[in-house]
């Protein structure tokens, strides 16, 4: 795999977007109903809560979470008074990922520790097939026992039952 620059990266247009880490263009997993059906219900149930939450919803939002590593999150959520970048460098109140069939144990785990590195309070994992989701720490793995996701400052839950038809 050939490596480029930043710059390259930043001004080529990839369909779909791609993340950009140290020097090499990583594909995302995604196109296939369970992918992206879960996707578009978080973001309507979230959308609907923004005025409550004070929060706002982004769809493929790049976050730059170092100088060298650019991140796409499936769903991205922001409070209400950060500021608008084109790229996000400050680091956003949420980030969601919705695991495809094809990604790895390893690639997630990465994407997950760039997140946590950065500083988001909030890392989700959705696993669509067996319609479970979780809470990344950097202790790991938490398992929303309960079927709910959750966040704080602001209260944010959102029930796995609104997420799967």
């Amino acid at each position: 795999m050939a490596q480029i620059s930043v710059t390259e990266y930043l001004n080529t247009t990839y369909r779909p977007d791609r993340d950009y880490v140290d020097g090499k263009v990583l594909e995302r997993n995604l196109g296939e109903y369970e992918h992206s059906r879960p996707q578009a219900l978080i973001c309507g149930y979230l959308f609907n809560r923004e005025n409550d939450w004070r929060i706002r919803v982004v769809l493929g939002q790049r976050v730059q979470v170092k100088p060298t590593r650019f991140r796409i999150p499936d769903v991205c959520v922001v409070l209400e008074g950060s500021p608008i970048e084109s790229i996000f460098r400050h680091p956003p109140f949420l980030c969601i990922e919705i695991l495809s069939k094809d990604d790895s144990f390893d690639s997630i785990v990465d994407r997950l520790d760039d997140y946590l590195a950065m500083g988001v309070p909030n890392v989700w994992i959705i696993e669509p097939h067996a319609r479970r989701g979780y809470r990344y720490t950097s202790e790991g793995f938490l398992t929303a026992k309960d079927g709910v996701l959750r966040t704080s400052n602001p209260d944010v839950a959102v029930p796995l039952t609104a997420l799967f038809d």
